[in-house]
């Protein structure tokens, strides 16, 4: 068994990977953000990512749009992206989040 602490970056406007596991071949990314209201992500357009998504609001309001789907998210929700599909989020209000990244 292992622990390491989750906690969210509060200070400002950012993503952070926590840990990187190897397990079967497969690579699980664990990460946490906090993004204030107002950001897009990306800046502009859209961007992709080769693995699968997963993210969990903690707080906050965010809207993703991903394969020509649009979701508005608050905390509790979780939204799931797969390999290469392309997606931005905008943030509605302040939003802690988790969020992992999965495959080979």
């Amino acid at each position: 068994m292992e622990t390491f602490p989750i906690g969210a970056p509060r200070d400002d406007e950012r993503l952070e990977s926590k840990r990187t596991f190897e397990v079967g071949g497969v690579t699980l990314e664990i990460g946490t953000g906090f993004l204030k209201a107002g950001t897009r992500m990306p800046d502009q357009g859209n961007s992709r990512h080769p693995k699968r998504e997963i993210t969990l609001i903690l707080e906050g309001e965010i809207t993703t749009v991903s394969g020509n789907r649009t979701r508005k998210l608050r905390a509790g929700d979780i939204v799931t992206i797969p390999p290469g599909q392309e997606q931005h989020t905008v943030v509605h209000r302040d939003t802690s989040l988790l969020w992992m990244f999965f495959g080979t």
